[in-house]
């Protein structure tokens, strides 16, 4: 996963070779464990379903998610553990569930889940804090992790 040496908050990307080079958010899935890809498409469908101007792209070797901004990704991938979906403002969001997870990182935060039972036992604890981190996309604040991103590539102009 290409990392800007200033984003620290970056996770990598992991799958079965944590080295592969995505062409596309299908080509990510193809290269998924089969329990992972239904996880995978489970989180799809609610993140695309969350907002009618929803938007998948690929980008940074991972999916991600935007109405306005960047509001989450496909962050780390473990074969045992399952997947965190990242939230970019993850520090503004309530967490009155306690689903959300820092994990070290100042503003990224984000919910693993381990499979498609925890993430029904999860679904609607998951689909308030994805309103809610769409709320804030929608107030159109300043993004520090979008400000950081910029001036990196800036910087490399």
């Amino acid at each position: 996963m290409v990392c800007w040496p200033v984003l620290q908050e970056c996770s990598s990307v992991h799958s079965l070779n944590p080295m592969t080079n995505y062409l596309s958010v299908e080509d990510f899935k193809s290269h998924q464990l089969p329990h992972i890809d239904q996880l995978i498409a489970g989180l799809q469908k609610l993140i695309m379903n969350a907002h009618p101007k929803m938007q998948e792209h690929f980008s940074i070797n991972t999916p991600m998610y935007k109405v306005k901004h960047d509001v989450c990704y496909i962050g780390k991938i473990h074969p045992k553990k399952g997947l965190e979906l990242c939230f970019l403002r993850g520090y503004q969001l309530s967490n009155e569930h306690g689903l959300l997870d820092a994990k070290g990182r100042k503003y990224i935060h984000g919910i693993t889940f381990t499979d498609i039972d925890d993430l029904q036992n999860k679904k609607q604890s998951f689909i308030e804090i994805l309103n809610e981190a769409l709320i804030l996309d929608e107030l159109n604040e300043r993004n520090v992790f979008t400000d950081m991103l910029q001036a990196a590539r800036r910087k490399k102009s």
